[in-house]
């Protein structure tokens, strides 16, 4: 990356974290659910699942806490992970998940390795459809024989950018923001049998609750 592609990054990379920083700032934020989850010091590790459209609003939620991030090795995931780094997260940048076969057992060997910290995914991304749980996120809480722990976010006032497939949510300023914390689920290897098919459905359920 040139010089200036990189200093149009970081420009853009401090705009969203310190606008979406101010958002929480200035809003009334109600935690709700298994927060306990969440603790550090818990001693079990998640894999916590977000939808794609959601994911700029929950930045500041775990603040501080350790907490990995997966994102890509391109232009978009360079953000992210400036992103991510601010509130103080750790990054994992794989290839492009449909340039790797192997990205499912390098991003097993990290998480356990690493820091034995919750992962987040956007579980209907990179690229879509909406809301539609992929099985990658599964196999991966199989693999890693992780529990699923689905969030949810309710954001009174916010902009929806229509013109991507994800209608990302721009949270306002002086907002009300509401994050449940929902139950787990534990993924079995009959689960794989039916193609996750009951597993997404009522995971589903419980994200567009």
């Amino acid at each position: 990356m040139d010089m200036l592609s990189q200093l149009k990054e970081k420009i853009i990379s401090a705009c969203l974290y310190y606008y979406i920083d101010f958002v929480y700032k200035t809003s009334k934020v109600e935690r709700s659910g298994k927060l306990e989850y969440l603790e550090t010091e818990h001693p079990d590790k998640f894999i916590l699942f977000i939808w794609h459209g959601d994911s700029y609003s929950y930045y500041p939620f775990l603040k501080g806490k350790r907490l990995n991030i997966v994102t890509t090795k391109n232009k978009r995931g360079g953000v992210i992970s400036r992103i991510s780094k601010y509130f103080g997260y750790d990054v994992m940048r794989l290839p492009d998940l449909a340039g790797d076969g192997n990205y499912i057992f390098q991003l097993k060997n990290k998480i356990n390795k690493k820091n034995n910290a919750n992962l987040v995914l956007s579980v209907d991304g990179p690229l879509g459809p909406a809301q539609e749980i992929k099985d990658f996120a599964l196999i991966m809480a199989l693999f890693s024989k992780r529990k699923i722990l689905p969030l949810t976010i309710d954001v009174k006032h916010s902009i929806k950018l229509k013109n991507r497939w994800d209608n990302l949510k721009i949270p306002l300023p002086f907002n009300k923001i509401n994050i449940r914390v929902n139950d787990s689920y534990r993924v079995e290897k009959q689960d794989r049998k039916e193609e996750f098919k009951t597993l997404k459905a009522e995971i589903t359920k419980v994200m567009l609750s």
